[in-house]
C-alpha cells in the first residue's frame, strides 16, 4: 500500500515543480502533451509530465535524489492508509544551484556571448549571429535583426548612417583608472568584472556630410538613457557620511561579517552624443565611429541581498556621484557579428575629496 502513496507523491511533486499540479489526470490529456512514463511493475507508474520538451528538461536542474528523500520522510511520518496522497509545495529547494531559480530572467554576458531571458523570451548573440525564441519557436534570427549597415549595398545605401535608428547596448563596466586615494582601500570597492553591467537605450540621426561611391561619412546625433551597474567584489557595500562615502563591511546585529549575493551601486543617466561616422559599402569593416558624449544623472541607489534571501535592502542617495558625466566613445561595425563599443568617462565618478578617484570604463556590443 504504501509503494501506491510513494508513487502518486512523486507524481504530484514533480508535476508541481514544471507544470500545473491540479490538472493531471490519467487520461488521454498526456497523448497531447509531453511527457515520460516509467512502469514499475503492474501497479505503480512514476509520470513526469510537461507542457513541452523544453519544461521536461527542466527537471534536470533537480536533485530528485534529495526530493525522494525528503518524501520518503514525509510518507514515514503519515498515519493514513489511503491509495491517494496529494501534496504541493514549491521544488525549488531541490534545485542543484540553489542561487538560481529555473524560470529566473536573466541578463549573462561572457566569453560564450550574451544570452537574455526575459519571461518566454530568450535572445542569444554570439560567433553565430543573433537568436531570437519564444518558448521553442524561432521568431527571429541573424538575418532579422542585423541593421540595414552590416549588408547594405551600393544600390541601397543612399549614404544614409549603420548607427541610425533606434540602438540597444549591452556590455560590462569597469574602472578606466582607479588612482590611490587617500583614505580609501582599492580592495573594498572593487567590481566583479563579469557582474557589472552596462545597459543603453536610445536613438540616433544622422546628417550625410559626404557621399561616395564605395564609402560616406556622416554626422551622428544620439540621445540614450544608460544604466551603470557596478557589483561589488566582496561583502562591502557604499554608504553617504557627512564627509563623504565609505565602502563598509555589512555586518549583522552581532558584528557578524554577512555573505551577500548582491551588493551594487546603480546609476542612471541620460545622454547626449555627437560622433562622426565613416560607413564602406564593400568592407569587412562596415563602418567606425568615434566622438564625444555628455550625460546627466538621474538618481543613485544601492541594492544590497544576503546570501539565502529574497530580500532586497534599497538606499537611496546621490553618495556624492558628480551629476554630469562626458568623455569618449567609439564604436566599430563588422559584418555578420554585433558591433563594438567603448565609452571612456573624462571626468571622476564621485565629487573631489569625498570619494576614490576612479573613472568608468564601460564596453559591450550593440544588440541593434
Amino acid at each position: 500500500m504504501k509503494s501506491k502513496i510513494y508513487a502518486m507523491a512523486v507524481l504530484f511533486v514533480l508535476a508541481a515543480i514544471g507544470t500545473r499540479a491540479g490538472s493531471l489526470k490519467f487520461n488521454d490529456e498526456f497523448s497531447e502533451k509531453d511527457s515520460i512514463i516509467v512502469t514499475f511493475g503492474d501497479k505503480t507508474r512514476l509520470i513526469i509530465y510537461g507542457e513541452n520538451r523544453t519544461e521536461l528538461e527542466k527537471i534536470m536542474k533537480y536533485d530528485l535524489n534529495a526530493l525522494l528523500k525528503d518524501l520518503k520522510v514525509r510518507l514515514d511520518s503519515t498515519q493514513a492508509d489511503t491509495t491517494f496522497l496529494r501534496e504541493e509545495f514549491n521544488g525549488n529547494k531541490y534545485l542543484k544551484n540553489p542561487e538560481q531559480e529555473a524560470d529566473k530572467d536573466y541578463v549573462r554576458i561572457g566569453l560564450r556571448g550574451i544570452h537574455i531571458r526575459d519571461g518566454d523570451t530568450k535572445v542569444s548573440i554570439d560567433g553565430s549571429g543573433v537568436d531570437v525564441k519564444d518558448g521553442d519557436e524561432v521568431v527571429g534570427s541573424d538575418s532579422t535583426y542585423r541593421r540595414i549597415g552590416k549588408r547594405f549595398h551600393r544600390s541601397s545605401w543612399g549614404g544614409s548612417s549603420p548607427r541610425k535608428g533606434f540602438n540597444i547596448a549591452l556590455g560590462l563596466n569597469a574602472y578606466g583608472t582607479n588612482e590611490t586615494t587617500p583614505g580609501f582601500n582599492k580592495d573594498d570597492y572593487d567590481l566583479k568584472p563579469f557582474g557589472s553591467r552596462y545597459v543603453s537605450l536610445g536613438y540616433v540621426a544622422s546628417a550625410n556630410l559626404v557621399r561616395g561611391k564605395d564609402a560616406g561619412l556622416t554626422l551622428d546625433f544620439g540621445i540614450d538613457f544608460s544604466w551603470y551597474n557596478m557589483m561589488y567584489d566582496g561583502n562591502n557595500t557604499i554608504i553617504k557620511t557627512d564627509d563623504g562615502v565609505e565602502f563598509p563591511l555589512v555586518k549583522n546585529d552581532a558584528g557578524e561579517e554577512v555573505d551577500l549575493g548582491k551588493s551594487k551601486l546603480v546609476v542612471p543617466y541620460v545622454n547626449l552624443s555627437i560622433m562622426p561616422t565613416l560607413s564602406f559599402s564593400r568592407s569587412f569593416i562596415s563602418y567606425i565611429s568615434a566622438g564625444v558624449y555628455g550625460g546627466y544623472r538621474l538618481g543613485s541607489y544601492t541594492k544590497v541581498r544576503q546570501v539565502g534571501s529574497k530580500d532586497v535592502d534599497r538606499d537611496r542617495r546621490n553618495f556624492y556621484i558628480e551629476d554630469l558625466r562626458y568623455g569618449l566613445a567609439a564604436e566599430i561595425g563588422i559584418r555578420n557579428f554585433p558591433d563594438l563599443f567603448v565609452n571612456y568617462d573624462l571626468n571622476n565618478l564621485y565629487q573631489a575629496n569625498r570619494g576614490p578617484s576612479v573613472r568608468m570604463l564601460s564596453f559591450g556590443v550593440r544588440l541593434f
